[in-house]
C-alpha cells in the first residue's frame, strides 16, 4: 500500500449499460471510506492487452473484475495473493482459489420471476420460449434452467429452448425464425440478454412474426443502446447492478482491512424494475381486467375458487389484479367471489326445495356458521325465513 490508502484496479466494460451503473455503485461505496489508487480498465480490449502484457501486479491491493470470461485472465486472478470480486463470472480456474474471492452474480432465480410474472400480467400465452447466447456459456444456461423452473411453477407447462445457434448473428438468423415459426402463438420469449433479443426480433420480422402480437420479447440488462435502437423498441428485466457495483467495492474493502483471510463468498443480486416497451403488450386496461374477473366468477363462485385462481385463469399476477379492483370498485376480489355465493344460495332457497346444508355445500360454504352469519349481514334475516317469504327483502 502507499501508506494507508490501497490500489486498486478495477476491469469493467464502460461501454455498456451495465458496466456504467456497476462502475457508478463502485464510487457509492467509494464516497463512504478512504480514497483508493484507482488504475480502471475501461474496455475488453484494454483489460485483455493489460493481462496479456504480464504487468506486474505485486503492487495492486485489490481487483474487482467485471470482464469477459477468458482463460488466461482467470488464471492470472485465482493466482493473485490480494483480495479479488469477479463479478458475473465463475470459471473452473477460480475454483482452485480458496480466499481472498468474492463471486457477485445477478440471481438467475429472481429474473426468471420477474419474466414470468410480467408475461403473465400481460396476458395469456400458448407457448414460452428461451434464447440464449450462441456460445452456450454457463450464465446463460443458468438464466435457462431458471426460467424453465418459474414457468413450470407458475403454468406447469414446458420452455421450448433454442439450442441450433450459429456462430454468427447473420447465420443464425433463419434458424431462429424457423424456431419462431414453430412455437404456438401467442409465444412470450425470454432472451439471455438485450442484445439477443434484438436479434429475436429481427428474425421474427425476416419471418413475418408480428411483435408483441404473436411474440412478445423480453431481454435482460435494459441496456438503452441496445433495446431503443430496434424496432419495435426492447422489452428488458434490469438487474440491479448499482447494488452489484456497491456490493464488489464494499466486500474488496472489507477483505484489503482484514487481517485474517475469508474463504471465497458468493453474492446474488436481485432484479431491480423491468422497463416495458414496444416487444411486449401494454397492460390491459382496469375495466377488462374487472370484466373477465366477474365473468369467471359467475361461472365458478360455487367451486370453492379464491382471488388467487381468479388472477391464474386471467394470466394476471394477484397484486395487479388487487390493483385493478381498488381503482374501479368498491370491494375486493374476494368479497365478489363471497357476494356471488351468496346470491346462489338465496336463488336455491327461492327456487328449490334443497336442504340448507345441501346447498351451503353446492354453493362452496365450508364453515354452516359462516355462511348463517354472512347471509343475516346480507339479507337482514336467517336463510328459513328468507325461504319462508319466498323472495328477497326489497
Amino acid at each position: 500500500m502507499k501508506g494507508n490508502i490501497p490500489n486498486v484496479l478495477i476491469a469493467s466494460i464502460l461501454a455498456e449499460s451495465a458496466g456504467q451503473r456497476k462502475f457508478a455503485g463502485f464510487f457509492a461505496h467509494l464516497g463512504t471510506v478512504h480514497s483508493w489508487n484507482l488504475r480502471v480498465l475501461r474496455d475488453q480490449g484494454e483489460i485483455s492487452a493489460f493481462f496479456a502484457g504480464k504487468e506486474t501486479l505485486d503492487s495492486i491491493d485489490g481487483v474487482i473484475y467485471s470482464g469477459r470470461y477468458d482463460k488466461g485472465i482467470f488464471r492470472t486472478l485465482a493466482a493473485l495473493r490480494c483480495p479479488v470480486v469477479v463479478m458475473e463470472n465463475e470459471s473452473p480456474e477460480l475454483r482452485r482459489r480458496k480466499q481472498g474471492l468474492v463471486v457477485i452474480r445477478n440471481d438467475a432465480d429472481e429474473i426468471a420471476k420477474a419474466a414470468v410474472r410480467t408475461f403473465l400480467e400481460m396476458g395469456k400465452y400458448k407457448s414460452f420460449a428461451y434464447v440464449g447466447d450462441r456460445q452456450g456459456q454457463e450464465w446463460s444456461r443458468r438464466r435457462e434452467e431458471a426460467f424453465a423452473k418459474a414457468v413450470a411453477a407458475r403454468t406447469g407447462r414446458e420452455v421450448h429452448m433454442y439450442d441450433k445457434a450459429a456462430p454468427s448473428a447473420e447465420a443464425d438468423r433463419p434458424r431462429l425464425a424457423e424456431f419462431l415459426n414453430m412455437l404456438e402463438h401467442p409465444a412470450a420469449v425470454l432472451a439471455v440478454n438485450d442484445m439477443r433479443a434484438a436479434e429475436i426480433v429481427a428474425a421474427a420480422k425476416e419471418a413475418q412474426i408480428a411483435v408483441p402480437a404473436k411474440i412478445a420479447v423480453l431481454g435482460i440488462d435494459d441496456d438503452p443502446y441496445v433495446c431503443d435502437s430496434v424496432s419495435p423498441s426492447i422489452s428488458s428485466i434490469e438487474p440491479d447492478f448499482h447494488a452489484e457495483g456497491k456490493a464488489a467495492a464494499a466486500l474488496l474493502d472489507k477483505m484489503m482491512r482484514s487481517r485474517v483471510p475469508k474463504g471465497t463468498r458468493h453474492l446474488f443480486v436481485g432484479v431491480k424494475r423491468v422497463v416495458l416497451r414496444e416487444s411486449t403488450p401494454h397492460l390491459p386496461p382496469a375495466e377488462s381486467i374487472v370484466a373477465r374477473a366477474r365473468e369467471f366468477i359467475e361461472k365458478h363462485a360455487t367451486e370453492g375458487i379464491a382471488p388467487t385462481d381468479v388472477a391464474e385463469h386471467l394470466g394476471v399476477s394477484r397484486p395487479l389484479l388487487d390493483l385493478r379492483f381498488r381503482e374501479t370498485q368498491r370491494y375486493t376480489v374476494g368479497q365478489l367471489i363471497t357476494s356471488t355465493r351468496l346470491g346462489e344460495v338465496a336463488r336455491r332457497l327461492r327456487e328449490t326445495k334443497l336442504s340448507i346444508s345441501s346447498i351451503q355445500e353446492l354453493c362452496g360454504f365450508r364453515n354452516a356458521n359462516a355462511l348463517k352469519n354472512l347471509f343475516k349481514s346480507r339479507y337482514g334475516m336467517s336463510m328459513r325465513d328468507y325461504r319462508r317469504r319466498g323472495s328477497s327483502p326489497a
